[in-house]
């Protein structure tokens, strides 16, 4: 029985352009925020797709134009990476799964028209309805990817188990700083701190001076993406239904 550690990789393999999809504002920062980061750096190409606008995302209901607070929060945490290509879907916050053939028509589209060699996505164990829908979505339009792209999926409510490692200690201030323009999303939960503590727990079998914080990715090719939704999905279903 040999050693499971998840290999730490160089940015560098890494290329533009690169896709981002997202389904709500704050998706892709706390589970790229640090790469993303890199990339802005680095002057690469990122387009990154919002799904929603959030509209769900203020329980208190004291905002009286959520939408258009979560969509100015987006702008300038993605800003903070060095990264101006955004679009809106505006989508339905929380009823994507009733969208998915739409939401895989528009993906298709996308993918034929950036042509990325590096696409963050959602891993397909997230907890969320609407992420859930987008990894779906993306196993579908996986046709239309290049061949060759890499695809980095990251768990915002579950990170992957297992998968490929990158250091982001020499970008994590600016995700700290880019996820601290979530002004609206803060005043609930301290996602940014909770964030900064998950990428030093990726880095706990890592024993590398200086090295503190990293980010987990399930990192895949297009044409393995539909064998892991299927290995993937009914693993979840037991766990969940364990743990009722």
């Amino acid at each position: 029985m040999n050693h499971r550690f998840n290999p730490l990789l160089p940015k560098d393999v890494l290329r533009p352009p690169v896709l981002v999809v997202a389904a709500h504002p704050d998706d892709e920062v706390i589970g790229a925020g640090g790469l993303l980061a890199w990339h802005g750096m680095q002057g690469h190409r990122v387009t990154v797709v919002h799904a929603t606008d959030g509209a769900q995302g203020d329980p208190s209901g004291m905002q009286q134009d959520i939408c258009a607070v979560r969509r100015a929060e987006g702008r300038e945490a993605l800003q903070r990476l060095g990264i101006t290509d955004l679009r809106h879907w505006d989508l339905p916050d929380g009823c994507l799964p009733e969208h998915v053939d739409a939401i895989t028509s528009r993906l298709r589209a996308l993918f034929a028209e950036v042509q990325p060699k590096t696409f963050y996505g959602f891993w397909f164990a997230e907890a969320h309805r609407d992420h859930q829908a987008m990894a779906v979505a993306t196993v579908r339009a996986a046709g239309a990817l290049p061949a060759d792209c890499r695809c980095m999926l990251f768990g915002v409510n579950n990170v992957p188990s297992g998968g490929t490692l990158f250091d982001t200690t020499d970008v994590h201030e600016r995700k700290k700083h880019a996820l601290r323009a979530y002004a609206s999303q803060l005043a609930y939960i301290d996602f940014a701190a909770l964030s900064d503590h998950r990428d030093r727990v990726a880095m706990v079998n890592v024993d590398i001076p200086g090295v503190t914080h990293g980010e987990l990715y399930a990192d895949l090719l297009p044409h393995e993406l539909e064998r892991a939704l299927a290995l993937a999905e009914p693993l979840q279903a037991m766990l969940t239904e364990r743990a009722r």
